[in-house]
């Protein structure tokens, strides 16, 4: 599962939840239990042990959070994962150069701190699948946009995007199975007729990279209020996806709308969750899905 949960802290500084909000936002994660939860804009892991049970998942933050130089005071949008704890989990550097793409590609001397793309690897059957939960810059929503690259949102966009393809190659090359999901803050799927018009492109020939929420439809309601007064805005189109290696085939993919009146009578999130249920090639018995393993 990969879950944007807009502002999520105990310091409530930019989103202000009840406790009934909070159990809404319980209900509905425990209705799915996935195995691997990839989030986005969670500032601490106390304020997401109100959704998860502490005593069945343990959080791993981005390393942002311990580094200084890249967060803000007051809230910050961390990127991380909570896991089951019946699997084994490994260390695995995150893709700490999307936080300031400029500098990492030496384009320009521009600190931005911005979100690093949290990984980890996860051991099944004695294979090792590295999972990345990423969150990119938001306001470059449309391929128009991000062709075009006129305003800054898409030239940073445009950069993040060249240093995920570095990092898929990477992988590829040393043959590392991998998922890369999450909040990638592009309408990837508008207007694309063909593999040419992909965010990730095939550049490298033997690449054979699989786009997994390709076929998702979008309708996810949301709520903002702005003066005291509510305003709902329903999104058709995902800004949330997955990519994977070969290594993976989907069995399903779906986004988790909330009902009407979910939003209506709590403050949840912006972004509806998305949950995959993907077979694991080199090991036929293995699944990230559900109670068998699902992300």
């Amino acid at each position: 599962m990969t879950w944007n949960l807009q502002w999520l802290s105990e310091q409530q500084q930019e989103v202000k939840r009840t406790q009934q909000d909070y159990t809404i936002l319980k209900q509905i994660f425990l209705t799915y239990e996935p195995d691997i939860l990839a989030f986005q804009e969670v500032n601490d892991a106390a304020s997401l042990y109100r959704i998860v049970p502490n005593d069945q998942y343990e959080i791993f933050m981005s390393s942002r959070i311990k580094n200084k130089d890249d967060i803000f005071n007051g809230s910050n949008q961390f990127t991380g994962f909570a896991v089951k704890k019946h699997l084994a989990v490994k260390t695995y550097p995150d893709i700490t150069t999307l936080s300031s793409p400029a500098i990492a590609l030496e384009k320009k001397h521009f600190k931005q701190k911005l979100r690093y793309g949290a990984a980890i690897k996860v051991t099944l059957n004695q294979h090792d699948i590295v999972i990345v939960s990423v969150h990119l810059k938001s306001g470059c929503f449309s391929p128009k946009q991000l062709t075009k690259k006129h305003k800054k949102s898409c030239q940073t966009l445009d950069l993040q995007r060249i240093l995920l393809q570095q990092w898929i190659n990477q992988q590829e090359m040393k043959k590392q199975p991998f998922i890369l999901i999450g909040d990638f803050n592009h309408r990837i799927s508008l207007n694309t007729a063909n593999d040419t018009t992909h965010f990730l492109s095939r550049s490298n020939p033997q690449s054979t990279i699989k786009w997994l929420t390709k076929n998702v439809k979008g309708n996810c309601l949301t709520k903002r209020i702005k003066n005291n007064k509510p305003y709902y805005r329903r999104y058709k189109h995902l800004i949330d996806h997955g990519y994977s290696s070969n290594s993976f085939h989907v069995t399903s993919v779906q986004q988790i709308p909330y009902s009407p009146q979910q939003v209506e009578h709590n403050q949840l999130s912006d972004h509806c969750p998305i949950i995959f249920d993907l077979n694991f090639t080199p090991s036929r018995s293995s699944f990230l899905n559900g109670n068998k393993q699902q992300a």
